[in-house]
């Protein structure tokens, strides 16, 4: 399947969304443990070169680090290597920290593990701490501070890295402890394990080690061949306490296992290995030296070579012991061969077997060289002990000068946001001020306005006044001259025709319609005469006049009540001019928003109390809710500046009362 799948992906006609995608999928498939490691490293490269199509370089840096993975898993180290560095540059890139630890983290275990350089890898390791111990990266600092730890024991530094190794358990405590955590701890108490025996303190190294081998044990992904290490480990730790028969119980259910033997023959030939020379330090010899033949044996057929060492150096021991001494010698300058291609440590142990199976003069010899290369040894590992100290000190000196930096470019950034925050306020000072000005505008041309309605109530009022004199002026004609004329010219005509009966009967109708007229124009008189000032009308008409045209244009339904007991003329000017503004503020309200059909606007007399009310049957409210707009708020402004009080009873459907009330 693996070897088509990709192909289903046409990545230049895929969405940004598709391609991401097929990379998750991929990404998946190649941490698939049931696919075998040929398949997942396709899907691997697969995503890799999918994300670099995406152009956007986290996604690429996501993919390259999968790759990274496949790469160490099928022991393609220098892939794995340049991969890492070029992950680094690309992390440093998108400022991902995370990221740039595990780069370091990742070329630290690549030098500590395939190569001799170890200060590089502890420079990669102490970088990675001091990146993720920033960031509060528990997990991943545990493990670069693992790294240090073990770098400490191989160059002798056994307390130094016991502290690490501790240092890194108290981290992990706080984590979740599931697999993954587990694991971790189970190699920190492993390594623990290791630093004792080199430390000599046996039993604390089999408290460790056997702590490692039941966490190994409880995992729900358990790996046999770390497991038989650590009983392996174990081992050897009673095998060096002296406790032979506990040694050879646990060599034997690792040489016991057929699976060992077919799939981790190195391992098998260092328990096999060890196990002979467990019986031989017990004094068991019946097995030996075949044990030790048979080690070798099977390290040449499958090229298992590092083995071989210590199984030449104690079959050495061996025949040196039942005086051999060709057999001795010959295994002892074969360790002395094969250790001279490994490490220093092995090569020391060989010439001290040498000098021990070997004649006088040549003894002294390979001692002289032992005594020479231990010192070496001993010299070198201060150096180097001297360089990790180094490479701390000026790790830490570049940190925090790029820290010190980082810093001056914030303080620049802040004052540069100050500037720019000032720039801001001035700016915004500047156009608050602007709406301050068209404030104060706004409202000296409402008290304009204001003025200008009082005048109009005033100019009103005067008009009324002149209609009204001229009114009692034309009664006063009336009455006093045509009136008065006419009824002198009745009476003079009734005294002319006194004397003449039939002809003051033939006249009799029209000096009648001429008292009746006389009548008529008296009455007319006195009503004109009798017509008072309405200044209480004045303002209601005015509310009239300005609702009947604004209702007839909307099909609203309006009604004005007054209350006759409200004497208009009493009321101050500024009380009026802020009811009619309040009444064209609720109308329009009601016209833009209430979608009602009739709308009421009562005034009232309460006690000392002017009342307002306004009705309609629209839409209605919640009262409780902010108001987008600004008309309530106007209205409240209003009754409050007349020492008034609003009331505002709406609901949903029920439409909308308004009631104001101000003290006389």
């Amino acid at each position: 399947m693996f070897s088509f799948f990709w192909l289903a992906i046409p990545a230049q006609d895929h969405n940004f969304g598709q391609v991401f995608d097929s990379i998750q999928h991929l990404h998946k498939l190649s941490d698939d443990q049931s696919l075998d490691l040929d398949a997942r490293l396709l899907y691997a490269k697969k995503a890799s070169e999918l994300s670099y199509k995406t152009r956007n370089d986290s996604i690429t840096l996501k993919s390259n680090e999968t790759l990274s993975k496949a790469f160490w898993e099928n022991n393609m180290f220098d892939e794995y290597r340049n991969l890492n560095r070029k992950n680094l540059e690309l992390a440093i890139k998108v400022k991902d920290s995370s990221s740039i630890g595990r780069a370091h983290l990742n070329l630290g275990d690549y030098y500590r593990k395939k190569t001799p350089y170890s200060d590089s890898a502890f420079y990669q390791y102490h970088v990675a701490e001091k990146i993720y111990r920033d960031l509060g990266i528990k997990f991943q600092l545990a493990k670069a501070i693992l790294g240090k730890a073990v770098i400490k024991k191989e160059e002798k530094d056994f307390t130094g890295s016991e502290v690490d190794s501790f240092e890194a358990l108290t981290l992990l405590k706080s984590l979740p402890q599931n697999d993954k955590t587990n694991t971790l701890k189970s190699l920190i108490f492993n390594h623990l394990g290791i630093v004792n025996v080199e430390l000599g303190l046996y039993k604390e190294a089999i408290k460790y080690h056997n702590k490692a081998l039941l966490l190994k044990k409880n995992l729900n992904e358990k790996s046999e061949l770390s497991i038989y290490i650590s009983l392996n480990n174990i081992s050897y730790t009673y095998k060096k306490l002296g406790k032979f028969k506990l040694a050879l119980n646990h060599f034997d259910q690792i040489l016991k296992d057929e699976n060992v033997r077919q799939n981790h023959v190195w391992l098998y030939v260092l328990a096999l290995e060890n196990y002979a020379h467990t019986l031989f330090l017990s004094k068991q010899y019946e097995q030996l030296p075949y044990l030790y033949h048979k080690t070798l044996k099977i390290a040449d057929a499958e090229n298992v070579v590092y083995e071989t060492i210590i199984a030449h150096q104690h079959l050495a021991e061996y025949y040196y012991h039942f005086k051999q001494k060709d057999s001795a010698k010959f295994h002892a300058y074969k360790a002395k061969e094969k250790s001279e291609q490994y490490y220093a440590d092995d090569l020391l142990k060989s010439l001290l077997v040498l000098s021990k199976v070997e004649d006088d003069s040549i003894a002294v010899k390979h001692y002289a060289e032992y005594i020479k290369l231990n010192d070496s040894i001993q010299k070198n590992e201060r150096l180097t002990r001297n360089k990790f100290a180094r490479i701390r000190f000026e790790t830490d000196t570049y940190i925090d000068k790029t820290k010190r930096l980082s810093s001056q470019n914030t303080v620049i950034i802040a004052i540069g946001l100050v500037i720019v925050l000032v720039l801001g306020l001035l700016y915004i000072i500047k156009i608050q001020h602007s709406k301050n000005e068209k404030l104060r505008f706004v409202s000296a041309q409402q008290v304009a306005n204001e003025e200008i309605y009082s005048l109009m109530l005033r100019q009103q009022a005067k008009v009324e006044e002149g209609r009204l004199q001229e009114r009692h002026h034309i009664a006063e004609e009336l009455h006093d001259g045509i009136l008065n004329r006419l009824t002198g010219s009745r009476l003079g005509l009734e005294f002319l025709f006194y004397d003449d009966a039939p002809v003051k009967v033939k006249y009799k109708p029209y000096l009648n319609e001429f008292q009746s007229i006389e009548k008529d124009i008296r009455d007319l008189s006195h009503n004109l005469k009798n017509t008072k000032l309405n200044l209480n009308g004045d303002f209601i008409s005015i509310i009239k006049t300005y609702l009947k045209p604004l209702c007839e244009l909307h099909q609203l339904n309006c009604e004005v009540t007054n209350d006759q007991t409200i004497f208009w003329e009493d009321i101050n000017d500024i009380i009026k001019v802020n009811l009619y503004r309040i009444v064209q503020e609720a109308t329009q309200n009601t016209i833009k928003h209430a979608k009602a059909t009739n709308l009421l606007v009562s005034f009232l007399l309460i006690n000392t109390h002017l009342q307002l009310e306004i009705r309609d049957d629209g839409t209605g409210f919640n009262p409780q809710k902010p108001a987008k707009g600004i008309g309530l708020k106007n209205i409240a402004s209003r009754v409050e500046k007349l020492k008034g009080t609003l009331d505002i009873n709406s609901e949903v459907k029920k439409g909308t009362i308004l009631t104001i009330t101000i003290p006389m």
